[in-house]
């Protein structure tokens, strides 16, 4: 069988695989000229208080004792082809596609696994325009608008921020690391279950710029987690990207609104911005 033909028939039934949360029409003109920024008011709330791993709640996330298959999310950092997606998404995978359509995937050539943390760097020829990282750490109390695709299909989740925590993860693989805690207060459609499927996906700020990577929740609480901003900077260090060197980037209306966060993420994955991530296991 194909690997287009073996695509084809997984992502049919892949929601019933997409179990990773266990532990959790037209694009714009290329060339038309570019909106200026709006400058936004810097977000009220307390900073983050320093790190604690004594003090810090323990997060337990189930990785199982082998990969599967399944399905996750990535986002363009570079225009030429540099994503950042979560570890878990596509660590101990046999093959690693970015889907492109209906039953289409764009083979990833080279993948870098983050030492200490739940993030991963893909790197891939498809040119989508990128998405900008935030230079600032979240404030307590600030809300976050995630994108990407829960349980399989397009989806959105609204988060305030809480603290930090400390994720502790078992199974296939073994890992402390910090992450930091948010509390669901919306969620588009509005669905019920766990957000399998979103991991990897970008938390945006109001300014429209990425401040964290989605990695697990817990459905219970109505909570999700996304890395620290201190694992998020190695890796943009290893990816070698500068905020004015990222190539074409995706136009994000701001400030964004809970009400048009639907919207946003139809037009980011219309864009190619954010995409689908499929892990093949034989």
């Amino acid at each position: 069988m194909k690997l287009i033909d073996k695509i084809a028939f997984l992502v049919l039934g892949i929601v019933s695989l997409a179990s990773i949360f266990g532990f959790f029409e037209t694009s714009p003109d290329p060339d038309a000229p570019r909106r200026p920024g709006i400058a936004l008011a810097p977000p009220q709330g307390d900073p983050l208080p320093p790190r604690n791993p004594t003090r810090d709640p323990i997060v337990m996330v189930d990785m199982g004792q082998k990969p599967t298959t399944s399905l996750g999310t990535a986002f363009s950092l570079e225009s030429a082809g540099v994503w950042m997606t979560a570890r878990h998404v596509v660590d101990g995978c046999d093959r690693v596609g970015l889907m492109t359509g209906p039953s289409k995937a764009a083979k990833v050539n080279q993948i870098w696994i983050h030492p200490s943390a739940d993030l991963a760097l893909l790197s891939q020829s498809l040119r989508r325009p990128a998405l900008r990282m935030a230079d600032r750490d979240p404030v307590i109390g600030e809300q976050g608008y995630g994108v990407g695709y829960p349980q399989g299909k397009p989806g959105e989740v609204v988060g305030t921020l809480l603290g930090r925590a400390t994720s502790r993860s078992t199974g296939r693989y073994k890992l402390d690391e910090p992450v930091l805690i948010w509390t669901e207060t919306a969620r588009f459609p509005n669905f019920s279950g766990d957000l399998a499927g979103i991991s990897g996906g970008p938390l945006f700020a109001q300014d429209g710029t990425v401040l964290g990577v989605i990695v697990s929740g817990t459905v219970r609480r109505g909570r999700f987690n996304t890395v620290a901003p201190s694992s998020l900077t190695l890796a943009l260090q290893e990816a070698q990207l500068t905020p004015g060197d990222i190539g074409d980037t995706a136009p994000v209306p701001v400030p964004i609104e809970t009400q048009a966060l639907s919207d946003l993420g139809q037009q980011l994955r219309q864009d190619g911005a954010v995409a689908q991530v499929i892990c093949l296991v034989n």
